[in-house]
């Protein structure tokens, strides 16, 4: 019989998905999980009683993430909902395993065809000469400037903002390997860009229901500077990223780190990401095309 969670195992795997999500980025991190979870299932050691329980204990504690993983949420709700109406008392263990996975497998389909659908629409916002500012890109914005050049061989240059050292050198890498051209910046050094700047294209962790974005932390100052400057910014989103609850339920998490300076100690706050008003967006656009800007897929 496996061990159940403790708290302690569950604030470790919390700790272990916020960095995976910072490296990884949350789309990747989603199918991770969920591919993880299959794994798991699959070494799961136990009795045909305990199985169930242990199913939905584990997807409870994903479930319960700091910040929230809404589309992993979604698609484990999804799963548990199947799993309720599909095991039957008169199911054997490896059968109930098979079906579990069997399930699983159709949940990581789902999101990648949605990803891949939000990817195609993308590429219409794409024109040549464009200067497209991107800050910490997510797998679906570098996925859409690769396909622009790849696909429609379209010329642009991208201003990369460097925020996280491992997402900057993943998206430095694809452009480089697609030859893009394009330039790294700070974040703070944004003002000397902006003149030339013709769109920003950002992803999203979460879309809220009181029409608030979670995204990395820096989005927010960024997407402000391009409001300000008339720069249009476009959010391209999988549906599943829409959240039912508000952004205060979100549990974005926080940290102090105690530190020193010209001889003064004192606590530093941050936050693991930022939220930034739907107000701020010109284009939302989902696997089902350009949508309208609120806080609910269509």
């Amino acid at each position: 019989m496996d061990i159940p969670m403790n708290d302690k195992n569950r604030q470790n795997m919390y700790k272990l998905l916020r960095n995976l999500g910072d490296v990884q980025g949350i789309a990747r991190m989603t199918v991770l999980s969920l591919n993880s979870f299959i794994e798991s299932i699959r070494q799961l050691q136990c009795t045909r009683k305990e199985l169930q329980p242990l199913y939905f204990e584990l997807a409870e504690a994903l479930k319960s993430s700091q910040p929230k993983i809404i589309p992993l949420i979604h698609l484990l709700e999804q799963f548990e909902e199947e799993m309720k109406q599909t095991l039957t008392p008169e199911m054997g263990l490896e059968e109930i395993r098979e079906k579990t996975i069997e399930s699983l497998e159709a949940k990581i389909k789902l999101f990648q065809d949605n990803a891949a659908r939000v990817t195609e629409n993308g590429l219409k916002y794409i024109n040549n000469h464009d200067v497209i500012i991107v800050h910490s890109a997510s797998s679906v914005v570098t996925n859409i400037l690769v396909q622009a050049k790849e696909k429609w061989n379209k010329r642009f240059e991208v201003v990369i903002l460097e925020h996280n050292r491992d997402r900057t050198r993943q998206i430095i890498q694809a452009l480089r390997d697609a030859d893009i051209e394009h330039i790294v910046a700070p974040a703070y050094d944004l003002s000397h860009h902006i003149d030339r700047a013709t769109k920003m294209f950002l992803g999203a962790l979460t879309i809220t229901s009181d029409r608030k974005i979670v995204a990395p932390s820096g989005t927010a100052g960024t997407v402000g500077q391009c409001h300000l400057n008339g720069i249009p910014v476009h959010l391209f989103a999988n549906t599943l990223h829409y959240s039912h609850k508000a952004s205060t339920d979100q549990y974005i998490y926080q940290e102090e780190e105690d530190t020193q300076s010209a001889n003064m100690d004192f606590s530093i706050t941050t936050h693991s990401h930022d939220l930034v008003s739907l107000d701020l967006i010109n284009h939302i656009v989902t696997e089902n095309g350009e949508t309208k800007k609120d806080a609910t897929a269509s």
